[in-house]
């Protein structure tokens, strides 16, 4: 039984660090940890284990995925179909490996060393892709704005637990680093989503470190991290500078003629935003569903209210704005609480640190930041791109969730047992 025992825990470590690590290094990377983790629970759930009673933490973050699967799963104004069915499925099988990691934990060094070398297997990818293959721009294997949100993600996350941790100097110039490859990586795609999310994931980092005694070092630390992801950049300035110059000029183009400048860039997420705007007012409660926003979108486009463009896409290039104008308030509702609940139970405070024992805070503090980053990012890159109509920014966000938590109940209960509670 002890072999079996150690041998589920050691596959669980294994799996979430293959999740991170593979996630954008190899096609649909991200599936395979998450297949590993998920079987594993299944077979965790076999095993006679002592069972401990739920934290409000993870009730509140077993109902955001079991609400946000649900809206996933019903279309609202369609027959169920197979897709929707498929999500459920996944969203079913993240909640179930949140619970049984909630009950088992994960070694926090898997999810830490996952993080970075996912950052690592980024910059890889795009290096080859841009500097072998010479594209214009690192697309990974999915397209460039998933890739360069996630490999931000990864980067901005490697810091925070390298700043937080108070790791041996060795081990925080490799998370350091590893943190820089992420960065480069989301530079190298150019998406412009992952740019300006940067600062606010910035923001929340050091406001986590001010409010858990890193006062010394949080600003000089946070001005570190803009100088070095400034210096990423120098190499190729000029063509960030262009992509900028680009982005301003198109919304001005767009916004001086509309039906001329709507298949740019900026221009199709100008026009995508005013038509779910209106849209939205005019169904606000009910929304329009999946197939009735369509119609709607081509009633409009055959009547000359916006560009045909706009049928080339099937959502807003807004999460809460697509969110919202097809599954109306109540998607919308569950949408924010799908930011908000990881946000509420991962966010690091003096009173849960203290659950862990002395020496393994850092370690927790340095888990619950990274962890509260990604919502964070996740709410920064929706507002320029919908995450969650692409397999890999669902998968990545539902896992990533299971894992996090697995890792910080596993210090948790660590420092229960060493304080006799």
């Amino acid at each position: 039984m002890n072999s079996y025992k150690n041998f589920l825990a050691g596959g669980l470590n294994l799996s979430a660090f293959l999740f991170f690590a593979l996630c954008l290094a190899v096609p649909s990377g991200y599936s395979y940890g998450s297949a590993m983790l998920a079987l594993l629970a299944i077979a965790g759930c076999w095993q006679k284990a002592p069972r401990e009673a739920l934290s409000r933490e993870t009730k509140i973050l077993l109902a955001s995925l079991f609400l946000t699967g649900l809206l996933w799963t019903a279309a609202l104004d369609r027959a169920w179909s197979g897709a929707g069915m498929a999500y459920g499925a996944k969203y079913a099988l993240a909640a179930l490996s949140l619970w049984v990691l909630s009950q088992r934990g994960l070694a926090a060094g898997a999810v830490i060393w996952g993080v970075a070398a996912g950052a690592v297997g980024a910059l890889a990818v795009a290096a080859y892709q841009y500097l072998v293959l010479h594209w214009n721009k690192a697309w990974g294997f999915t397209n460039a704005i998933q890739y360069g949100g996630i490999a931000m993600y990864l980067g901005i996350a490697a810091w925070a637990m390298a700043l937080l941790g108070r790791w041996r100097w060795p081990q925080r110039v490799a998370l350091g680093l590893c943190g820089a490859c992420g960065v480069l990586a989301a530079m190298l795609s150019e998406s412009r989503g992952s740019w300006v999310t940067m600062p606010l994931l910035l923001a929340a980092l050091w406001l986590m470190a001010w409010r858990n005694g890193y006062r010394r070092i949080a600003s000089v630390a946070i001005l570190a991290m803009l100088v070095g992801g400034a210096a990423l950049v120098l190499p190729a300035y000029k063509k960030f500078e262009q992509r900028a110059d680009t982005a301003v000029q198109e919304a001005r183009n767009y916004l001086a003629e509309p039906q001329k400048y709507a298949e740019t860039s900026i221009g199709q997420r100008l026009e995508q935003w005013r038509l779910a705007i209106h849209l939205i007012e005019e169904r606000p409660v009910t929304g329009w569903g999946l197939e009735g926003y369509v119609r709607a979108k081509q009633a409009m486009v055959d009547k000359g209210a916006a560009h045909p463009s706009v049928m080339d896409y099937g959502h807003a290039h807004n999460e809460i704005l697509d969110m919202w104008v097809k599954r109306g308030m109540a998607g919308l509702a569950i949408l924010l609480f799908f930011y908000a609940a990881p946000l509420y139970a991962f966010w690091p405070t003096p009173s849960r640190l203290a659950r862990a024992g002395a020496a393994q805070q850092p370690r927790l503090l340095a888990l619950r930041a990274a962890a509260s980053l990604l919502p964070l990012a996740y709410f920064g890159f929706g507002w320029t791109q919908v995450f969650f109509a692409h397999n890999s920014g669902q998968m990545f966000y539902i896992f990533s969730l299971a894992a996090f938590w697995g890792a910080i109940c596993a210090l948790d209960r660590t420092g229960a047992r060493a304080s006799g509670r």
